[in-house]
């Protein structure tokens, strides 16, 4: 149950980055989306690993209250990228800054072209991963099986990304709000795991 709350949790910004993309007519092959699910799932599964490193450091008692302390702020980061209003950050180059492609999603489309190519895939990969990284760490901690995670980031980063492409163009503007819940999934894990 908590692997696939987890899953969902960071894989369903692809859903709302997709229907973006979707709605604005901006065009992603088949391969990319591929490539990007790869990209999702790697760095999950090198974050797991690196966080299974951390492990022999940290009392076993208050690893996975790490964890779970550090899914509520990523979840709390998530919600606060959300709200937030728009400032000069958002001036910076999304190559600089990949961050700004999940508030953005069409920020991906450097060149202007109409279609997500080339090194563009590789920054909306970037971008889709980043919540991976701390989320693979925090995973550890709490106990999850990176390859099996990883492998299921994957899967799911694919079928919601193209899914959310697929959808977008019938959908209206409000799926945006659908990016508001990986950080309360990811909060409600954390809280879980805490008590």
């Amino acid at each position: 149950m908590f692997t696939f709350l987890f899953v969902l949790a960071v894989s369903m910004d692809s859903f709302g980055i997709g229907c973006v993309l979707g709605m604005k007519k901006i065009h992603i092959t088949f391969r990319g989306i591929l490539l990007i699910s790869f990209v999702s799932g790697g760095m999950f599964l090198a974050s797991s690993y690196l966080g299974y490193l951390l492990l022999p450091f940290i009392s076993p008692v208050y690893a996975e209250r790490i964890g779970a302390i550090a899914l509520i702020l990523i979840g709390m980061y998530f919600l606060w990228q959300f709200f937030r209003s728009p400032d000069q950050e958002d001036e910076e180059e999304p190559w600089l800054n990949p961050a700004k492609v999940l508030n953005d999603p069409l920020a991906a489309d450097v060149d202007h072209s109409g279609g997500i190519q080339g090194k563009e895939v590789w920054l909306l990969g970037a971008a889709l991963s980043l919540d991976t990284i701390g989320a693979g760490i925090s995973g550890a901690f709490i106990g999850i099986s990176p390859f099996l995670t990883a492998t299921l980031i994957a899967i799911s980063t694919f079928a919601m990304l193209s899914g959310g492409v697929i959808s977008g163009s019938k959908w209206t503007e409000k799926v945006e709000s659908v990016s508001i819940l990986p950080g309360v999934l990811l909060i409600i894990i954390g809280l879980i795991k805490l008590t």
